[in-house]
């Protein structure tokens, strides 16, 4: 038996576990001790949300983080109230260094009239880009048969042309080709915005938006995520089909 015990020790397949298994652990404890002595120095922080703030708020929070902010950009949209942020370059729980710049993105004071671009037969996608760069948005996307306009813009709400003030929403008609099946896609932790546009990629419409008891406020309504869908991901169902969402600002929902 020990002869046996000894044979297994000294083989080579053994010894090449052993010594794998002795090099991950001390990779595991050099990592963690590096970590530890960088957090515990000061020097890495995670970025905090400034989503929600005005600029007065979000300057005595980097203040108290020990980092700086800059606005690079205005935007006029429908929704969050005008001074407060709507935006941010790192995103919220990103590493970084203590003394970094953060960009923000606000929300403009007052209204901007501009002119509504002409959509037809391009793609969601396009079309989405030359709205918000003319300062609008998306609204209500629903699909319609024509197999030789398959996922370009047939019709929308609002006449190419016409003078609106910006943020207005466009309600889009694409096509669709029948015979196909749409793939729901995982919509958890997205934008009310982010999940319409989301759906409508995968040739899927938003239906009922139920926000839960943490949305009180219309601050609330603008920094809220989806955290349930009605049709799980991955699912296969028809063209235009609705997915109805629901609503939190409770992180632990989703």
């Amino acid at each position: 038996m020990a002869n046996f015990i000894t044979k297994i020790l000294k083989s080579k397949i053994v010894i090449s576990l052993a010594v794998i298994g002795v090099l991950s652990l001390v990779l595991i404890l050099s990592s963690s001790i590096y970590l530890k002595k960088v957090t515990h120095h000061g020097k890495i922080i995670f970025t905090p949300s400034f989503k929600g703030l005005t600029s007065e708020e979000a300057s005595e929070l980097a203040t108290e983080k020990d980092i700086k902010i800059e606005i690079i950009d205005s935007v006029y949209i429908s929704f969050a109230e005008p001074g407060t942020i709507v935006d941010q370059t790192p995103k919220a729980n990103f590493m970084i260094k203590r003394g970094r710049t953060i960009f923000i993105v606000v929300k403009a004071k007052g209204q901007k009239i501009v002119e509504v671009p002409n959509l037809s037969a391009q793609s969601l996608t396009q079309a989405r880009s030359v709205l918000e760069s003319a300062g609008l948005m998306v609204g209500i996307i629903t699909f319609k048969n024509s197999p030789n306009n398959h996922r370009l813009i047939l019709e929308q709400s609002i006449d190419p042309g016409t003078e609106v003030v910006a943020g207005t929403k466009v309600d889009l008609v694409v096509g669709e080709e029948s015979g196909h099946y749409a793939v729901v896609p995982n919509l958890d932790g997205l934008s009310l915005n982010d999940a319409i546009f989301k759906a409508a990629e995968n040739n899927l419409n938003i239906g009922n938006i139920v926000y839960d008891n943490t949305v009180i406020s219309a601050q609330d309504t603008f920094l809220s995520v989806v955290w349930k869908q009605s049709i799980n991901a991955g699912v296969k169902t028809d063209y235009g089909h609705d997915v109805n969402i629901w609503l939190t600002v409770d992180p632990s929902q989703y």
